[in-house]
């Protein structure tokens, strides 16, 4: 996250002008000389842009983390490897009593959460409303205290569990005012990376549904669905794919009518099956894609083969790099490093693999030639041709209707005094439709009518059109020369003169 530092001591007007990407009738010919800028790219750094990266989790199936015990074991690989904290609790631990929420009243979860922003992590959440394999319910005791119908599953450990049907109308009056609070706190893009928004069934997995009337299926599916789109404007909300509901019905409902991502559990293992692969290819490169592999804890990974059934793997490196190759042949944005046995392991034993996904994984962007006027005569306009890469297999998800395209592809003017004097958006630069292996280019006509004869520079970057135009990606440029703290791209010089 770009952070608002004072790279131009004084802010003067910002003048927001769509560049042309053709001269209207009667303009000059620029006259002078083209400076033509290469740039090298970053092919190896870890670089943390929204939308994208290794995910380290706390999945409180049995107690939840305890903040200062988690981050001792998992600081190294938040640090070097990460990019997301995925905090999966129930929603009995979020909201133990009607309206004392966790992010106002439980210190070790605020523990839990400033570690990640002291790491340079964003958050991102599912919470678990079954109690199946859970040490207790995921419901809370007030919500089975108001009368809501309910069933019973396996406890962790032995015993049962409580857990309400969702089509009652207790638990859905209860559970919608959960979600309009927990929303009002983290629908922030600036915080929040992604919400899983549908989370019925066993471990919120959309699977092992139980209602009271088989008639409110499919209403209460659009219920849950609706009911985190319409509260959630800001942060993608994502949805495991071909869940117990059908993907039919996710498609029209989730995926059309709601712009949910994809994310699919089980990767490197039979339970993700040829025809999830399709499902997922088929929403490339309109959505991106949340992946995770199937958990195994921490036995031996020749017991977990037999489990598996389908394959035979000699070594953990050999699992992983069938995960890590999966998830890249499926173009996806998030990965898991999971919690810290899991994290431990891949790093101690196919440490290639985490490097690989950090390479490869999400989105990689860059401007690979700028070339522009040096001379400018007053009257004519600065004429930029300008061409961008990407070297992830996944996207930049910014045509989703929760980001709505806030990421601009910009040019800036700055003076001799160090002032950002103007910023300009590129027309047709659209940064989601930047896939791997092609190149993209455009070319930009700005108008400098208001700009007085100098010496200026000419700047590069990503902004947030919703965040004072502030660079905002991490571009993918080695020995690159930025300007500021902020993220400005030094492209050169160019010098503005009045006519002879």
């Amino acid at each position: 996250m770009m952070t608002n530092s004072s790279f131009l001591p004084v802010f003067l007007s910002v003048i927001l002008l769509f560049c042309a990407c053709s001269k209207s009738e009667g303009t000059k010919e620029p006259k002078g000389v083209k400076n033509e800028v290469t740039f090298e790219p970053d092919l190896e750094s870890l670089i943390r842009n929204p939308g994208m990266g290794w995910v380290i989790y706390d999945d409180a199936n049995d107690e939840v983390a305890d903040a200062s015990e988690y981050w001792n074991n998992q600081d190294e690989f938040a640090r070097e490897y990460a990019s997301c904290l995925y905090i999966r609790w129930r929603w009995s631990d979020f909201e133990p009593e009607e309206g004392k929420y966790a992010w106002e009243y439980d210190d070790n979860y605020k523990a839990l959460v400033q570690g990640a922003v002291d790491r340079g992590l964003k958050l991102a959440f599912r919470v678990y409303i079954n109690g199946q394999d859970n040490i207790k319910p995921g419901t809370p005791q007030f919500v089975f205290d108001a009368g809501v119908a309910s069933y019973e599953v396996n406890k962790l450990g032995g015993g049962k569990n409580l857990t309400p049907y969702p089509d009652d109308p207790i638990f859905q009056e209860k559970f919608e005012n959960f979600i309009h609070a927990f929303a009002q706190e983290y629908d922030d893009a600036d915080m929040v990376e992604f919400v899983d928004g549908f989370n019925l069934g066993w471990w919120g997995e959309g699977h092992h549904l139980k209602f009271q009337n088989l008639l409110n299926r499919q209403s209460t599916f659009s219920w849950i669905i609706n009911l985190y789109g319409n509260a959630f404007q800001n942060v993608p909300l994502a949805i495991t794919v071909n869940s117990e509901m059908g993907y039919e019905l996710e498609k029209i409902v989730a995926f059309e009518g709601q712009d949910y991502v994809l994310r699919r559990d089980g990767l490197g293992s039979q339970w993700f099956s040829d025809y999830e692969k399709g499902i997922v290819k088929s929403h490339f490169p309109e959505k991106m894609f949340i992946a995770e592999a199937a958990y195994w804890g921490n036995g031996s990974i020749e017991y977990y083969s037999k489990i598996d059934n389908q394959y035979n793997w000699s070594s953990w490196k050999e699992y992983y790099t069938q995960v890590v190759d999966e998830a890249l042949e499926h173009h996806a944005n998030y990965l898991d490093l999971r919690e810290a046995v899991e994290a431990s392991r891949y790093v101690s034993e196919a440490k290639s693999q985490v490097e690989k996904f950090i390479k490869r994984g999400g989105y990689r962007i860059f401007p690979s030639e700028i070339s522009y006027d040096s001379i400018i005569v007053a009257g004519d306009k600065l004429s930029i041709e300008h061409t961008w890469k990407n070297l992830g297999v996944g996207l930049m998800p910014n045509n989703n209707s929760r980001w709505n395209f806030k990421y601009k592809v910009a040019f800036g003017i700055v003076n001799s005094n160090n002032e950002l004097e103007k910023v300009y958006y590129s027309e047709d630069g659209e940064p989601s439709e930047w896939v791997y292996g092609e190149k993209f280019e455009y070319k930009e006509s700005l108008d400098l009518s208001e700009v007085s004869a100098g010496e200026y520079k000419l700047v590069c970057a990503i902004v947030n059109s919703k965040n004072e135009n502030l660079p905002a990606i991490n571009l993918a440029v080695k020995n690159k020369l930025l300007l500021s703290e902020d993220g400005w791209l030094m492209v050169g010089d160019f010098n503005f003169n009045l006519p002879h």
